[in-house]
């Protein structure tokens, strides 16, 4: 039996997601040979990124404009549009002499130069969104995708997946994948929907596949739609799409789609299934937790690794699955996974070595919600006990235990580079409101301990919690402002505006969070957040004043790139700085 992974736009382009190469490498493990996997995002992004392709998009623009000079259209929409136009077709001859060296810089060690580094970034994003105004009002970034239709709403997306004049993904995917993918005849296609920017170009793929040859089982993946179960009983159209979902962990769940797929197609057999039979939607809720300690080494093969933008491979691994804390009031990501577990470390330690034997790299990104402090210590002592000269950077909670004894120190001597932690507020009153479990002078005390010893850190804030006053916000800014930590190889802070998101604690008791009232927005029936009101602190209004505001002090301050991508740019970029300033260290 063949099996088709695909892993859609939109991602960020530095290193490989984990999600198909877990899958490849279990079915392989259990009978299943027939597999190829696919990175369409990174594979596109190198299309679109080439000379040819912009001469090619250059030739629509300046032919659509053509047509649209012939109407006499003088609405607010037809003008932007026009000027879109006209600006892409002023502008892209530049950029498309540029965009293919702009593109081999970020993978080659020019990138270390930060002018480079900038100049490259700034010529990729310009040059794609010059390119999809002829998709206008849609537009794309290396990084993201944006289109008028909402993601939350079945009926725009339905509505989205048919539009040629505004789906940036349509062409693409018949000019550049399609053919490929029947080719390859597969009885069932997986497509790895992750995030939110990847609904609409997902889905989007399941409908052209379908519209060739409906014989083909197309199964959706990934953690957008675990969080969509009930509402995929209710919504029928998307099952013109697609012929089922994967929701919670999708190992054994894919591998017994498989036996059902190419058998007797009982698909009630299929664990974490949502699918329809009979014209009823049915939801095989034996839902499966996966034993981290039965799982093989991810299996990266077909993933075109030498396409993503960076000058070395940083392969995700990971230690665990689930989040061992499980109390913040804002966070829904545990539900990713019905239980936190752990893989055992011989077992990590294992992996580490296959991928960086098999891959011949030395970076990687443990991708846990975050690493378990023992955990850490023990991966650090394997790495030094075994002289491993890995080098890597994680997620990790703001816990005492990091500064008790010599843990961060044997972290760093064992090769971590940087840390990534979601502070979220540097208030103690909004940090219990938040039920975070962290203490504002253990925060600075870790923060301070890595500064001695050289360990970079990546902090994420939220702004607006409920009840957050703007004094409260400024003092978090004022925190994360610190000189030290603003002056310090690394450092990079990233806020986010804060959503009131689908089954988070918060919403299951509003009164506790002075909400004056929660209600769902109008028409989103696949809805991933609520609309809210605040009896006190900062209404949702000036929240987002505030949230602008601290990013834009921050912008004035801190370089965005590498450093604010708490991925792959920050962990090279600091290791190649490590290098050149102290070339003597052993294991740098």
């Amino acid at each position: 039996m063949k099996v088709l992974l695909l892993f859609p736009p939109s991602w960020h382009p530095s290193q490989p997601y984990l999600s198909l190469p877990s899958l490849t490498a279990f079915l392989k493990q259990n009978g299943v040979s027939d597999i190829t996997q696919r990175d369409l995002n990174i594979e596109l992004l190198d299309i679109l990124l080439t000379r040819k392709t912009c001469s090619e998009f250059y030739s629509k623009i300046t032919d659509k404009l053509s047509r649209l000079e012939g109407y006499l259209i003088s609405s607010l929409n037809y003008q932007e549009e026009r000027n879109a136009l006209i600006e892409a077709m002023e502008s892209l001859p530049l950029f498309m002499e540029q965009v293919e060296r702009a593109k081999n810089t970020l993978r080659t060690d020019a990138f270390y130069n930060l002018d480079n580094y900038m100049e490259a970034v700034h010529i990729v994003n310009e040059t794609l969104r010059l390119m999809t105004s002829l998709f206008y009002p849609s537009a794309m970034t290396a990084v993201s995708n944006a289109m008028r239709f909402s993601v939350y709403s079945s009926n725009a997306i339905m509505q989205s997946i048919q539009s040629e004049r505004e789906n940036i993904f349509l062409s693409l995917y018949k000019e550049h994948v399609l053919s490929s993918i029947l080719e390859s005849a597969p009885k069932l296609v997986g497509i790895s929907i992750t995030n939110t920017s990847q609904i609409i170009p997902g889905l989007t793929l399941a409908r052209l596949i379908k519209e060739q040859n409906r014989e083909i089982h197309i199964t959706i993946g990934g953690s957008v739609f675990t969080k969509l179960i009930e509402e995929l009983r209710r919504v029928d159209s998307v099952f013109s799409l697609v012929d089922s979902f994967i929701v919670f962990e999708g190992e054994h769940a894919l591998l017994e789609l498989c036996v059902q797929v190419d058998g007797k197609k009982e698909l009630k057999k299929v664990p974490n299934l949502v699918y329809r039979e009979n014209g009823i939607t049915k939801v095989n809720d034996n839902f499966f937790s996966e034993d981290l300690n039965m799982l093989p080494t991810p299996d990266f093969k077909g993933f075109p690794l030498d396409l993503y933008f960076a000058p070395s491979l940083v392969l995700p691994i990971q230690t665990s699955r689930g989040c061992y804390y499980r109390k913040c009031a804002f966070c829904n990501l545990h539900l990713d996974h019905r239980n936190f577990r752990l893989r055992r470390t011989d077992l990590i330690m294992d992996d580490i070595r296959k991928l960086s034997r098999e891959y011949k790299t030395k970076f990687f990104f443990f991708t846990d919600e975050s690493v378990p402090i023992n955990k850490l210590r023990e991966i650090s002592r394997c790495l030094l006990e075994g002289r491993d000269e890995i080098k890597w950077m994680g997620g990790v909670r703001f816990e005492k235990a990091l500064t008790d004894g010599d843990i961060l120190e044997k972290m760093v001597e064992a090769g971590c580079r940087k840390l990534v932690f979601g502070l979220e507020s540097y208030n103690q009153r909004v940090l219990d409101a938040m039920k975070k479990g962290t203490k504002a002078d253990v925060v600075k005390k870790v923060l301070d301990e890595c500064l001695k010893l050289g360990i970079a850190f990546h902090l994420y804030v939220i702004v607006g919690f409920p009840t957050e006053t703007e004094d409260e916000a400024l003092e978090t800014l004022n925190f994360v402002l610190n000189k030290e930590y603003i002056n310090s190889e690394g450092y990079s802070c990233l806020p986010s505006l804060f959503g009131m998101e689908k089954d988070s604690p918060i919403v299951g008791n509003p009164s506790e969070y002075g909400l004056a009232s929660i209600r769902a927005p109008k028409g989103e029936d696949l809805g991933l957040g609520y609309l809210y009101e605040v009896g006190q602190g900062m209404s949702p209004e000036k929240a987002e004043e505030m949230y602008h505001y601290m990013i834009g002090k921050l912008s004035e301050i801190l370089c965005p790139f590498p450093y604010n991508y708490s991925m792959a740019d920050g962990l090279l970029y600091l290791v190649h700085r490590n290098r050149v300033h102290n070339p003597v260290r052993v294991g740098l």
